[in-house]
């Protein structure tokens, strides 16, 4: 007796087919790529951009700070910032349960709906628990003395020297960075800005402290509480500072992110002034934050922003759309008139309005103002097919053995109009990052965030004395929609009949 394997179902056959329709097309397969570059960007961000080395090994033992910090609430202080860290951990689970169970629908969606659990479960736990920091020392006890590092150095948890020496490292580091860049341009030494690093801050003010401090240990005498306090403030910022010169000897194999040192959340301690003679990816905002990090992590939100608008735009527009094409009638004439109605209400004063109520400008509340007044599009195109199909003699098959309106809609007719309706989605999800960044643009957005759109409206206020912060946002925002747009215009073609050959 022999056996044959199964063969592939009609749907699995219908989808081959419309991949390999997709990839007559080179511009939408370049297109597809650059989009698949950009996701990769946004999720794996943390291993682009942070001020945590992912390994680092010092005074001989091993450490992991990035990792340890991916999911701590008082370091991404983003919730979306901690969904996508642990994204970065499910997407593999999600990719490798894809390529375990492709050929059985039931162990897939198993799968799928576990992994999808633990996200949420995880996420939950994390944004809405009581992380606790790495660094932090539940044995600490109160010090005997007011100012003395070295009892102080001997409470620290080792995650907690290991953040002062990486720091103390880091900012150095940049510090000699900008030198070498202003000495580059060979300009006199009246006209170069002053370096406000924050390396050089945090020594311009102990030198002010210590200078403070010995006027006073100069001006009273030693048996005075006031001198033995300014001595021991002397000695103990000499010693910080020889122990983190000493220590950051012992750091070595530092493995750190591969674009910037800096999260972009933190301050780098940038001067406008400075940014003129710097290179591009140097750059601070208006905030003093990091330009190339906020570029990497703003990635995130135009995902987030593109997939949930249009998920809430369909979750509304399908069922609305559905019922009036296959009823008719007066429902779809109560439908049209609805349609009408909502499509002349425009998202901007709508957003105005929301925001003027509520006191509040979340990134949140900009997605679902786009999601509930972007439906109307789907709506209009389901109940299109709806009214074409809703006669057709398998419809009548269904009507005839019994079956509900409802299982009717839902398992027979939708399942069939949502592939045209795929290529509305790319489309779709331009125009919801498009009005996000417009928004935010406008200043709209959420405040302190590292939107795209939110970058450019930073850089236009700097405008045009500073217009070199307006630019690589918007730059990124063009590329991205191009993309997108390159992507739906191929899915459009391979999902037309007519292109089939």
């Amino acid at each position: 007796m022999t056996t044959t394997e199964n063969p592939p179902a009609k749907h699995d056959l219908y989808w081959e087919m419309i991949w390999k329709q997709f990839k007559k097309h080179p511009m939408g397969v370049f297109g597809l790529i650059i989009v698949g570059i950009f996701c990769l960007v946004g999720v794996y961000a943390p291993l682009l951009a942070s001020s945590k080395p992912l390994i680092v090994k010092y005074d001989g033992d091993w450490y992991f700070p990035l990792f340890r910090y991916l999911f701590y609430a008082e370091f991404f202080t983003k919730k979306l910032d901690i969904f996508f860290n642990l994204l970065m951990f499910t997407l593999p689970a999600f990719l490798l349960a894809f390529w375990l169970f492709r050929n059985s629908k039931f162990s897939l969606s198993v799968a799928f709906l576990a992994i999808s659990c633990l996200q949420i479960g995880l996420f939950w736990l994390f944004s809405f628990g009581s992380a606790e920091d790495p660094a932090a020392n539940r044995s600490l006890q109160k010090l005997s003395l007011r100012y003395d590092w070295n009892a102080e150095v001997k409470q620290m948890s080792a995650y907690a020297k290991l953040n002062l020496i990486l720091r103390f490292q880091q900012r150095e580091a940049q510090h000699k960075r900008l030198l070498a860049m202003l000495q580059n341009h060979h300009l006199p030494e009246l006209s170069l800005p002053k370096i406000t690093s924050l390396w050089q801050i945090e020594k311009d003010n102990e030198l002010i402290l210590l200078e403070q401090q010995q006027k006073i240990v100069d001006n009273t005498p030693p048996d005075i509480e006031e001198h033995k306090i300014a001595q021991e403030k002397i000695d103990y910022y000499q010693a910080k500072q020889a122990w983190l010169t000493a220590e950051s000897q012992k750091l070595s194999y530092q493995v750190m992110p591969l674009l910037r040192h800096f999260h972009w959340e933190e301050d780098a301690g940038g001067d406008q002034n400075l940014n003129r003679y710097i290179d591009w990816w140097e750059l601070t905002r208006i905030n003093r934050k990091d330009l190339v990090s906020a570029l990497i992590f703003g990635v995130r939100i135009s995902l987030v922003v593109g997939i949930l608008a249009v998920g809430i735009s369909l979750i509304i527009g399908i069922p609305i759309g559905a019922f009036a094409g296959y009823y008719g009638g007066k429902t779809d004439i109560l439908v049209c008139r609805l349609l009408e109605i909502w499509e002349a209400m425009p998202t901007f004063f709508m957003l105005l309005m929301v925001v003027a109520i509520l006191q509040n400008k979340s990134i949140f509340l900009v997605i679902g103002v786009i999601g509930l007044f972007g439906w109307t599009t789907f709506s209009r195109y389901i109940r299109g097919e709806f009214l074409k199909q809703r006669n057709l003699s398998y419809i009548e098959a269904c009507r005839s053995l019994g079956f509900s309106d409802p299982y009717i809609i839902f398992s027979h007719i939708l399942p069939n109009a949502i592939p045209p309706l795929l290529t509305l989605l790319p489309f779709a999800i331009m125009g919801a990052i498009t009005s996000e960044a417009g928004l935010s643009f406008l200043g709209l957005g959420e405040e302190g965030s590292c939107s795209w759109g939110v970058l450019m409206d930073e850089g236009r206020s700097a405008f045009p004395g500073e217009s070199y912060l307006l630019w690589p946002p918007a730059i990124l925002l063009t590329v991205l929609l191009i993309a997108i747009a390159l992507v739906g215009d191929a899915l459009r073609d391979a999902l037309d009949p007519k292109m089939h050959r």
